[in-house]
């Protein structure tokens, strides 16, 4: 029998990927439920929750920047896919890891200035809720470290094993020229 479970690194990143998507539809569902509770105070003769409208925007940038890893590890960012249909591995495998390199090097100023953020904002708070305005740039920071490190994870594969091609494009010949 062939063992068929995926390695200790493969599930790793799929636990860690569960958890950021799971923080993400969390966030998802309370921005929902904030934001129709905000029309509906717009309906009722009672004073509305002000503290609704700041959870739903600190809500959104939290799920914006909690995600942005596990788009690279499902090619959910941005792309030019133009430049995989080219008839040139060794261009496309330049393209693709020079562009993971820069969406990593972008993440790690991003990182650097959530974590200067959360440094030195703990002592102002948020204007409602008066939570301490460092905790607002903690999931920013983890999302950026994320990114970071599936950025340079994916650019390491694809510069060992070859880029990495959209399904259509996989056919017998091409298979073999990556293989």
């Amino acid at each position: 029998m062939t063992d068929t479970r995926k390695p200790l690194s493969r599930r790793v990143v799929d636990v860690l990927t569960r958890i950021e998507l799971g923080f993400a539809g969390v966030m998802l569902l309370v921005i929902l439920v904030l934001v129709f509770t905000q029309a509906a105070q717009r309906y009722t003769p009672f004073e509305g929750l002000a503290w609704t409208g700041e959870i739903s925007r600190f809500g959104l940038a939290w799920m914006t920047f909690s995600v942005a890893g596990v788009l690279i590890t499902l090619r959910g960012h941005i792309a030019l896919e133009v430049v995989d249909t080219l008839p040139a591995p060794r261009l496309i495998r330049v393209v693709q890891v020079g562009s993971l390199l820069m969406v990593a090097l972008i993440a790690l100023g991003l990182s650097n200035e959530a974590w200067g953020l959360i440094q030195t904002q703990g002592a102002l708070s948020s204007p409602v809720l008066r939570m301490p305005m460092s905790v607002v740039y903690i999931p920013v920071l983890t999302g950026m470290i994320s990114t970071i490190i599936r950025s340079l994870v994916a650019a390491w594969m694809i510069a060992k094993h070859g880029p990495i091609l959209p399904a259509a494009d996989l056919t017998p010949e091409t298979v073999e020229d990556h293989s």
